[in-house]
């Protein structure tokens, strides 16, 4: 897995901009904010609407003037787009074809993609990197108090 200091692999995926479809560049995003790769499993599961919730539930402008959410997995645009709808996220959900979460080293050996978010500067490189490494039961939120702290401390 990518850490602190890592340079982030740039991409270009197409993800949900509202009804419509955007296409999106890490290294574009990040020369006007910082940007937070949030990478989930799949749509729909009780713990991926639970990390989504979290992220788009918390005050961003209370802890930075500017930043960027993508959310990041496998899955076609218009589950993506579904999902993004049910859960009203004010940030885009990409569609990962080429396998951009094993650049990042969160591809687990299933080929399933392991609930992490790193958050690249400017530069691309990642200033901060984590990775949830439990199963919440139940649908429960993971702790994503660490991520809100590295955006804080930008």
């Amino acid at each position: 897995m990518l850490d602190a200091g890592d340079p982030a692999p740039d991409f270009d995926l197409e993800g949900t901009a509202g009804a419509g479809v955007g296409a999106y560049r890490l290294s574009t995003a990040a020369e006007q904010a910082p940007v937070l790769v949030a990478f989930y499993t799949e749509d729909f599961a009780p713990t991926c609407t639970a990390y989504l919730e979290a992220l788009r539930d918390t005050d961003w402008a209370a802890l930075t003037d500017a930043i960027a959410v993508f959310g990041v997995a496998p899955g076609s645009l218009d589950d993506h787009r579904q999902f993004a709808d049910e859960l009203e996220l004010p940030f885009p959900l990409l569609a990962d074809h080429p396998g951009v979460d094993a650049q990042f080293g969160v591809q687990r050996p299933d080929g399933t993609t392991r609930r992490a978010a790193f958050l690249v500067d400017g530069r691309c490189r990642v200033r901060f990197a984590w990775a949830d490494h439990r199963d919440a039961p139940g649908g429960e939120p993971p702790d994503i108090e660490p991520i809100r702290s590295a955006v804080a401390d930008l």
